[in-house]
């Protein structure tokens, strides 16, 4: 039996114990970053993950369904990169800058996947309750830092929303290659973000 084989039935076998909802979100993360969110389908999920045809339809009610859940997957695991990347800094502005490079360093790393998290089929997110609940943990995490400080609530409110449209603004185009960090004298993704947050330094104190 070859390698690819061997996968294959590897996953049939894993999939049996009760494992087909993740596997099939996992499947759909790897067609989605190879080939393009056009290439997914209950069809071909059942095909990759070795099931009949209707069996992904006990989880996922249709293909918008699958995307909602591949979204959310996505959102969990920016906030979870956003996490680890803080955690340990201790100043306001430091921890700003690892929520912030995180965010970029995970679209980058995962851009079809942060793009079909933003995308217009996932627009009404009110259809899908988790997903909408996952999608504002990184503002959440920004908010959080930001409440530490000695301000208003609307204060913080405001500068929030500010900072978070500035990481998803020029993380969007980063991603989309409308900028490049040489542009403006960084050598890495994280001498971009200090320099961006420095505009700020004075509200983060």
């Amino acid at each position: 039996m070859d390698s690819a084989a061997e996968a294959f039935s590897q996953k049939k076998i894993k999939y049996h114990h009760g494992e087909l909802r993740g596997a099939l979100i996992e499947s759909a993360l790897e067609i989605l970053e190879r080939e393009g969110m056009e290439s997914i389908s209950m069809r071909t999920l059942a095909k990759a993950t070795g099931v009949t045809q209707a069996a992904p339809y006990s989880h996922f009610r249709d293909k918008d369904e699958l995307l909602a859940a591949v979204a959310e997957t996505g959102f969990q695991r920016l906030a979870l990169k956003m996490v680890e990347e803080a955690t340990g800094q201790t100043g306001v502005q430091a921890r700003i800058e690892k929520l912030m490079g995180a965010y970029v360093r995970f679209a980058v790393a995962n851009k079809k996947l942060f793009q079909l998290m933003f995308s217009r089929e996932l627009a009404a997110m009110k259809n899908y309750p988790t997903l909408a609940m996952t999608a504002g943990k990184s503002y959440s995490l920004i908010s959080a830092v930001l409440s530490k400080r000695d301000a208003s609530s609307e204060d913080t409110r405001f500068l929030t929303v500010t900072i978070w449209s500035l990481c998803h603004g020029l993380t969007t185009l980063i991603v989309d290659d409308k900028i490049k960090l040489e542009q403006f004298g960084a050598d890495d993704i994280d001498a971009f973000i200090r320099r961006t947050v420095g505009v700020f330094s004075d509200k983060l104190s």
